[in-house]
């Protein structure tokens, strides 16, 4: 039986103990908690994320990116792969396109050696769109993460192109039009040639006026269909406003050429439409001013390819008509027509 005496010793003895391991014990459930709190944020984190080490070796892997990289088990079968066994196994699947196998692996492997933060987009075979962010780490090896930003990017090409195209037809707009001019005329200063055709639908208010605009609209958008069948790869086929269309010609090497493409329009056009059941008649005509013959700049292609336009109407509409310095005058403004 222990004595009476030694009792107080003994607990004085354990508490001491005690008191020595609670700075310990505080700070592996601070630990603890860190990690729980590390493992909360990679398992929520809204992507792929990654861990390697200094030897390229794969230490983490959250669920997300074998999800979004389509990972298979096998993979992961015998523990973490290496770098080099993700970017084969993504180069035999066809991740990075054609090419030799072990090429892509080495250019991949030479880049990741170099470890430097980068931030790029590819796009998969699957067409998923992602953004990889790859940042280096102080002691070695490196973190990256992989986000899906496939309907941001949609997003952006649809904002994109309503900003640059007619919501009704889908053609170019005004805005569209005239960048696609400007670059075509920085063409023509280097020796090139080029037509623009300023176009205006006849007789198509009499069809808005009777059918109504809905009929109008559909009308205009078959117009479109057919200018684009008629237009060359290379060539810009933009809608102004109102009936009024315009085409970018480029390349062109005689003055035969933009009348060829004047004919090929105006037979387009002019052939039969039928709009929900109801048979229409309309006709085109077309303005034309070449570069660098009758302007250097986009403004005035663009002014005397108008005037060009209002000559070929007061001539009996239904055709082309070449600028002429000569005698093309400015159309009158509409309150002088009206007078």
């Amino acid at each position: 039986m222990m004595p009476s005496d030694a009792v107080p010793d003994a607990l004085s003895e354990r508490a001491d103990i005690e008191s020595q391991l609670r700075p310990f014990s505080t700070d592996l459930a601070f630990l603890n908690e860190q990690v729980r709190l590390l493992e909360a944020v990679i398992d929520n984190f809204p992507g792929g994320i990654s861990v390697y080490d200094r030897d390229l070796r794969m230490v983490l892997c959250n669920e997300q990116q074998k999800r979004l990289l389509d990972y298979p088990d096998d993979l992961f079968a015998g523990g973490y792969p290496t770098l080099e066994d993700i970017y084969r196994f993504n180069a035999m699947r066809g991740e990075y396109g054609p090419g030799n196998v072990e090429e892509q692996v080495r250019l991949r492997m030479d880049l990741a050696r170099q470890r430097r933060a980068h931030v790029f987009e590819r796009t998969r075979p699957n067409g998923t769109i992602l953004e990889i962010r790859g940042v280096p780490l102080a002691g070695g090896g490196f973190v990256t993460t992989y986000l899906d930003v496939t309907d941001q990017r949609k997003s952006q090409a649809m904002i994109a192109h309503m900003a640059h195209h007619d919501h009704l037809t889908g053609l170019p707009n005004r805005l569209l039009f005239r960048d696609r001019l400007e670059q075509s005329v920085a063409r023509v200063r280097r020796s090139e040639h080029m037509a623009i055709h300023y176009l205006d639908l006849d007789r198509f208010k009499p069809v808005n006026d009777e059918f109504g605009h809905a009929v109008g609209d559909q009308l205009l958008a078959a117009v479109a269909a057919r200018l684009s069948s008629a237009k060359r790869e290379t060539d810009t086929v933009a809608r102004l406003g109102g009936d009024e269309f315009a085409i970018i010609q480029a390349g062109i090497k005689r003055d035969i050429d933009a009348a060829t493409m004047a004919s090929r329009v105006i037979k387009a056009i002019t052939a039969p439409y039928t709009i929900v059941g109801i048979p229409i008649t309309i006709g085109v005509s077309i303005g034309i001013a070449l570069a660098p013959r009758h302007g250097n700049t986009a403004e005035e292609l663009l002014r005397n390819a108008d005037f060009a336009l209002y000559r070929s109407k007061t001539l009996g509409r239904g055709r082309y008509h070449f600028f002429d310095l000569a005698a093309d005058s400015p159309p009158p403004r509409p309150e002088e027509e009206a007078a």
